[in-house]
């Protein structure tokens, strides 16, 4: 069961990270990667003690993923391109017609 669960914390790493860097649904990936980094913080705690996750910064990209998540705006992302977009009345005028 270790190696299809090592498979799937890796994809979920990836596409949170591509999602995180793009900008695209950064709320959710944010929220999803927090709590992914909260799992392996705790797994790493059981296993190795509270100095492993400390030592590698672990608490500190959870609290970071869960402060972006909570954030009102996202100035660079594509959320806020694709908000922009569909509340301003000329732009969807000009695609329209």
């Amino acid at each position: 069961m270790t190696a299809p669960l090592g498979i799937v914390a890796t994809i979920a790493e990836i596409l949170f990270g591509v999602l995180l860097l793009v900008g695209w649904h950064t709320r959710a990936a944010a929220l999803l990667g927090g709590l992914l980094l909260l799992t392996f913080g705790t797994a790493m705690t059981i296993a190795l003690g509270i100095k492993a996750p400390l030592n590698f910064a672990v608490l500190t990209g959870v609290g970071g993923a869960f402060v972006l998540a909570n954030c009102e705006s996202l100035p660079f992302s594509v959320d806020e391109l694709l908000s922009r977009r569909t509340a301003d009345p000329f732009a969807q005028r000009v695609h329209e017609g």
